[in-house]
């Protein structure tokens, strides 16, 4: 169930917790795109911890945060699970985790009182939303493991920036380390 393109993470501490708790749901006739939206309160709860700005209530928003990033990989395991996979499935997923994301960012850089930052964070989230959208030209990568370890929209990025001539293996690192699960997990630890 689990993914080659999660990071390090979401493969070592989010999806062994998030496949029990898709096991458990297996039981019941819960549809991934209901998943997906009725977590997304998660974020939102999160973001009102965060804008108080003091220490708990950033540890705490940061704890629902890394629970929603948790969720988040059940809807796809229950798609997979149950043959749901879907186009609309993959996008209503895709932005609503674009969406939590600028909310995260939003609600702590007004939390911490640096609210530019926030916007700033959120701009350049939605930026690089935009470029790896723009960016789905095709592109030939040599090793099958860089292949399979991104989304399509990632490739696509990689084709266009030229991060190649900086070797395989350097681009796997990059994206393995500036993925949303290690930047929510490293944030909160």
């Amino acid at each position: 169930m689990s993914k080659p393109q999660d990071g390090f993470v979401s493969r070592f501490l989010n999806r062994p917790i998030s496949r029990r708790i898709t096991s458990f749901l297996l039981k019941f006739p819960i549809h991934p795109h209901a998943w997906t939206i009725s977590i997304f309160v998660l974020p939102l709860i999160a973001s009102v911890f965060l804008v108080r700005g003091d220490y708990v209530g950033i540890v705490i928003g940061a704890a629902i945060f890394q629970a929603f990033s948790i969720l988040d990989g059940c809807d796809g395991e229950i798609a997979r699970a149950k043959n749901l996979e879907s186009r609309f499935g993959e996008r209503l997923d895709h932005f609503c985790d674009f969406l939590s994301s600028l909310v995260y960012v939003l609600a702590l850089g007004v939390g911490i009182h640096r609210s530019s930052e926030g916007i700033l964070c959120a701009a350049l989230i939605a930026a690089n939303e935009w470029l790896l959208r723009a960016g789905k030209g095709g592109m030939w990568v040599a090793s099958s493991k860089l292949h399979e370890s991104f989304y399509a929209r990632h490739r696509g990025m990689i084709g266009h920036s030229g991060l190649l001539h900086l070797g395989e293996r350097f681009v796997w690192w990059l994206f393995q380390l500036t993925k949303r699960d290690m930047a929510i997990f490293v944030f909160l630890y």
